[in-house]
């Protein structure tokens, strides 16, 4: 068999099990996605007993005993198919393969949790990440395909709860959770301050870039929302700008008050998230004189499982945990 057809064959199944939805990838040993599946089977609708049975319904004639699977995210948690303790911060991204947690299972082939992290964010306690950290060894993976091994980057991950990691010699040292995603989440479902106001999937960069200066004015984050319906009442924004704007105050708050804290030497932060959401933190990171560069949440996990699979000396025996 030549290279080029090992290559096309598939080598491990990813899967990404969040809070409301499971995706799963067949990848092969360059790490490109064969065949993918979804369910909307998250954790939050799952008993504990139920993922075995929810992740063997889904994969199907992948299950095989030589395709090991890979899990990332929530599956982890407290609440998932089991709890996985967190490797503590400074953490060594690469020393993941080595603290890959396998399960018992009935299944054919062995099935492994990538444990989260456990750090102290920028205020001094304690911060975790569940997920994000086979993000973040994917973009190592992404930095090193680019001849780029040598760069720590300042990486922002904009999403539910954004997480604000530095990079330091593949080590993680602290990072930093915040609520803006959820935050703006409540706010912009039904709270009165866009009560009434149209919904649009278009960003509205003018109205998002008012939002962002309002972020920087006195009188903090809490005087800051109301004027998101007080400006609409007295005629000073449109029915079309009061959500953009309204996201320019939330991300606005988020990236000024971090790179307070942070004081990062960076002149770049690398955005790892949808593009949706990372266009608008670029605009916020822009506006304080930072440029940015983007790569996608999904290739970042696909690149750091890639990298957990291919770094495995020798797979457990099916059905036996460590």
């Amino acid at each position: 068999m030549s290279d080029s057809q090992k290559s096309d064959l598939p080598l491990f199944v990813a899967v990404d099990w969040g809070t409301t939805n499971l995706r799963a990838f067949l990848v092969d040993s360059n790490g490109q996605i064969l065949e993918q599946k979804k369910s909307d089977r998250g954790m939050l609708r799952l008993q504990k007993s139920e993922f075995e049975e929810v992740l063997k319904n889904l994969l199907g004639s992948w299950l095989r005993a030589d395709l090991p699977v890979y899990m990332a995210g929530m599956v982890g948690s407290k609440g998932g198919w089991q709890e996985v303790a967190y490797q503590t911060c400074p953490v060594s991204l690469p020393s993941l393969a080595e603290h890959l947690h396998w399960l018992t299972t009935s299944l054919p082939c062995p099935v492994a949790i990538v444990p989260g992290l456990q750090g102290l964010g920028v205020h001094g306690y304690h911060d975790v990440i569940r997920g994000e950290e086979t993000q973040l060894l994917g973009a190592l993976d992404w930095l090193q395909s680019q001849n780029r091994r040598d760069e720590n980057p300042l990486c922002c991950m904009p999403g539910t709860h954004c997480k604000w990691v530095q990079i330091e010699s593949s080590e993680i040292r602290h990072f930093s959770t915040t609520f803006s995603g959820e935050i703006f989440a409540r706010l912009n479902d039904g709270s009165s301050l866009v009560k009434g106001l149209p919904v649009s999937d278009a960003l509205n960069k003018d109205a998002f870039n008012k939002g962002l200066q309002v972020s920087q004015q006195k009188g903090g984050f809490l005087h800051h929302l109301f004027s998101v319906r007080s400006r609409f009442v007295c005629g000073e924004l449109t029915e079309d700008e009061g959500r953009d704007y309204l996201s320019g105050i939330v991300i606005g708050t988020d990236v000024q008050n971090i790179l307070e804290a942070l004081q990062p030497s960076q002149t770049s932060v690398l955005l790892i998230g949808s593009n949706n959401l990372s266009e608008r933190y670029a605009l916020a990171l822009a506006y304080h004189g930072l440029k940015s560069e983007f790569l996608d949440a999904g290739e970042a996990s696909i690149r750091g499982l890639k990298y957990l699979a291919a770094n495995q000396q020798q797979l457990p025996l099916t059905g036996v945990a460590n």
